[in-house]
């Protein structure tokens, strides 16, 4: 074991032992000299002027601005094709414009999170220069969601995609990582410079945009396999989210007071909550989210194999997984975002009462999901692949070209979803 991770672990039991606080915080960031490094030339920075940033906490600012309810632009400027480039139409979506997002805010969602992928849109080490291109087309769809009256999340997304069996497609993994130094080294460097590269280019946005360390980190496991194999892991998400911070912190402007969203191993509820789970220290207090996703059951809400749900264990279990959110960061002034949420489209075409039923079981699952996240103050976040037909993952919901919902199903559905958080 590596000595960074040794030291992870330390500060990790550390905390297990004392009990002393009930949301742990990380005591120093990890010493590497890794977050030092001054680049040829300088990072760019958008052209907008400085706008207004909150002094309020995060927890203050979700509760003063109505921040109750989002929705994901899946999909699109997280869609990777062979040469690893993302771009909006890789999969099969239009390009995002002003219409969409209109109507996603007039549908009755406050917040839009942009899961965006950015390699293949990057040059080599040691800068890892990402393309001026790409940050302006970034920027040009957090204007459409500014303009439209949405909060936004901006996040690295598939760049730590790693498939079953330990397969890596992105760059950013746990697997290299944990291996030995050099590979902790040279992933965490990458890590550093592309957030540097973000933070600095949005620096001057105003406090609706958030940035969100990362997403579903795990070592193609999904959070299932052995403890002893996933414990070391655990603290290095713990390091990269302590970086994550420094290097948003340390471009300055509007970045020193500039809510982030933090995620644990694998975005998984469990790993969240567990006591292993560390949130980094911040030079600024009271600006920290926390997020998990839920589909919960997956053969439910993701696999699409389960037609049915709504036993009152179903909605024991709802409770049982909210509630522990509320009492270790919402009762500490800490808001939780559940960043990916929802319940897949199944299709019964020769069985229409099956299909009406699981439809009608559809509606009820996002309604109270929905309305148990309010309950325990929770904001809950669709996910939105665009996706209505075909196999796979059906969860769209909106015509991308107008921004109007995609059919009278969609819109029963979103309606579920919006009246649940009132």
């Amino acid at each position: 074991m590596n000595k960074l991770l040794l030291s992870g672990l330390i500060v990790v039991a550390l905390f297990y032992i004392s009990g002393c606080a009930s949301v742990p915080v990380s005591e120093s960031a990890p010493q590497t000299g890794l977050g030092n490094y001054v680049p040829k030339t300088p990072y760019a920075v958008s052209n907008i002027p400085g706008e207004p940033m909150s002094d309020k906490s995060a927890f203050d600012y979700f509760r003063d601005e109505g921040i109750t309810v989002g929705w994901n632009i899946g999909n699109t400027l997280d869609a990777w094709n062979s040469s690893a480039s993302a771009e909006d139409v890789n999969w099969g979506n239009p390009r995002i414009n002003q219409a969409l997002l209109d109507g996603v805010k007039a549908a009755g969602f406050n917040v839009v999170r942009i899961p965006i992928t950015w390699m293949g849109q990057m040059g080599g080490p040691p800068d890892y220069r990402i393309r001026e291109d790409f940050l302006r087309r970034v920027a040009d769809v957090i204007g459409y969601a500014h303009k439209a009256g949405l909060k936004v999340i901006i996040n690295l997304h598939h760049d730590g995609s790693t498939q079953s069996g330990g397969r890596d497609d992105g760059w950013l993994s746990l697997n290299t990582a944990r291996k030995d130094q050099a590979g902790y080294d040279r992933v965490t460097q990458e890590f550093v410079r592309v957030w540097t590269q973000i933070a600095m280019y949005f620096k001057n946005y105003g406090d609706y945009l958030m940035f969100e360390s990362f997403n579903e980190l795990h070592d193609g496991g999904w959070g299932w396999g052995p403890e002893s194999q996933q414990r070391p892991q655990y603290a290095i998400i713990n390091e990269w989210n302590q970086f994550f911070t420094d290097a948003v912190r340390g471009t300055g402007g509007n970045n020193e007071k500039r809510y982030l969203v933090i995620q644990g191993y694998s975005a998984a509820a469990k790993h969240v909550l567990a006591d292993y789970f560390v949130l980094p220290n911040d030079s600024v207090s009271g600006k920290q989210i926390v997020s998990f996703h839920y589909y919960d059951p997956y053969e439910f809400g993701i696999a699409g194999t389960r037609s049915e749900w709504g036993t009152d264990a179903d909605r024991q279990k709802v409770d049982k997984d909210f509630a522990p959110f509320k009492a270790k960061f919402i009762d500490n002034n800490i808001p939780v975002v559940i960043g990916e949420s929802g319940a897949v489209r199944q299709l019964y075409p020769a069985d229409k009462d099956k299909e009406d039923k699981v439809r009608q079981t559809r509606l009820d699952y996002l309604s109270f999901v929905y309305s148990k996240a309010k309950e325990y103050g929770l904001v809950p976040v669709y996910w939105d692949n665009g996706s209505t037909t075909g196999n796979g993952e059906k969860f769209g919901l909106f015509n991308r070209g107008t921004g109007q919902p995609n059919s009278d199903e969609s819109a029963a559905v979103i309606s579920a979803m919006i009246d649940a958080v009132k």
